[in-house]
């Protein structure tokens, strides 16, 4: 099962248009329903250091722009669904821009978190994406290529030249 699938109930809800559609460089990334900005988001589009969920800032604005006052951001791997002001992004939310646009990030701790009700933990039904057709199981010693120079022995038990030997 792709990764993307795992949450089929979010993607159809990510498909259904309910509201204004708010774009970024002609691709749909959320809308805004009633008074709220929604948008599905991945573990993928979430900052690790520090912990942090990013936007793009043309979007706050175009959001902000069709009456939205908060976003609602739903992780579809983990089904936490993320919830700010958008004031409260703009008051302390940090601005960076590392190629892909201006973008404000506020940190996880800022965020309500609760679970999505209608989210469903992916089953494990696919093989793994490697498997080694010589693979028994079995504990293999490693192999070990020196990369000291042909014709250099160390069982003599001196120090190299570098340290001050033969």
């Amino acid at each position: 099962m792709d990764k993307k699938n795992n949450n089929r109930k979010a993607q159809k809800r990510k498909h259904r248009i309910i509201g204004t559609v708010i774009k970024v460089n002609g691709r749909t990334i959320g809308q805004v329903v009633n008074d709220t900005f929604v948008k599905d988001i991945t573990n993928r589009h979430m900052l690790t250091t520090p912990p942090a969920i990013a936007n793009d800032i043309q979007a706050l604005h175009d959001a902000e722009r069709a009456g939205a006052v908060y976003c609602e951001f739903t992780n579809t791997d983990t089904g936490i669904i993320y919830r700010a002001a958008i004031s409260k992004i703009w008051d302390i939310g940090k601005e960076f821009d590392m190629g892909w646009g201006r973008q404000i990030m506020l940190t996880l701790s800022n965020w309500t978190q609760t679970r999505d009700p209608e989210y469903t933990e992916p089953t494990d039904t696919e093989p793994p994406a490697y498997s080694d057709p010589s693979d028994t199981g079995e504990i293999m010693p490693l192999k070990y290529r020196s990369r000291a120079p042909k014709g250099v022995n160390f069982t003599k038990g001196g120090q190299m030249s570098l340290f001050g030997g033969e």
